[in-house]
């Protein structure tokens, strides 16, 4: 009669070999996961406060669109700002601008990004067209910052923007900020301000 074969206690090679493939797959698991759930996660930990950049006194920027512009109708003036870019752990100098307007009454300033909505140009600034044109590819806007011509597929977006004390203070949240909500026919929310 034909007994069984006596086994040996203990693990075969094939049992830590697969024991071996088992711990290496799992491991590369956790490496591929880890990336995975920081991204899903990390939106509910980002601060959606946006940053706050002072452009200057209320006065001077107020006489200096009135001076370029006709009369006591103020035109568009490229008022220019620092602030301190924040990548991960880095603190580094920026600096950027935006365009303003003085429009008078309660809402005394019109602030427009400067950054063209189709491929993130700055657009500049041509006083004799009264205009915005992207030099990078056509794009036209009026001196609200509404589409005329080009690619852009959307308006030039709009700063939020408060008073504190006599300094006038824009929000960079966005490049298009605020420029889906406009339309091509007329500025929705041209003065952003804050209370």
């Amino acid at each position: 009669m034909a007994g069984k074969k006596p086994q040996k206690a203990g693990w075969t090679r094939r049992d830590f070999f697969n024991w071996m493939l088992n711990v290496v797959m799992g491991v590369i698991a956790i490496l591929v996961a880890i990336p995975s759930v920081g991204a899903a996660i990390t939106p509910a930990f980002h601060n959606a406060a946006p940053v706050w950049v002072n452009l200057g006194a209320q006065t001077g920027l107020q006489q200096s669109s009135v001076q370029a512009g006709t009369g006591g109708v103020g035109t568009v003036v490229k008022a220019p700002y620092s602030y301190v870019e924040v990548d991960h752990w880095a603190k580094l100098p920026a600096a950027d601008y935006a365009y303003l307007r003085y429009i008078g009454g309660s809402c005394a300033f019109y602030i427009l990004s400067p950054i063209c909505t189709h491929l993130g140009c700055h657009v500049n600034w041509i006083q004799a067209d009264n205009q915005f044109h992207c030099p990078c590819h056509g794009s036209v806007y009026t001196v609200d910052g509404l589409n005329v011509s080009g690619p852009a597929p959307l308006p030039l977006g709009v700063f939020r923007w408060k008073m504190v004390g006599n300094d006038v203070w824009v929000a960079r949240e966005s490049t298009f900020t605020h420029a889906h909500q406009r339309t091509t026919e007329s500025p929705t929310e041209p003065c952003l301000k804050e209370a």
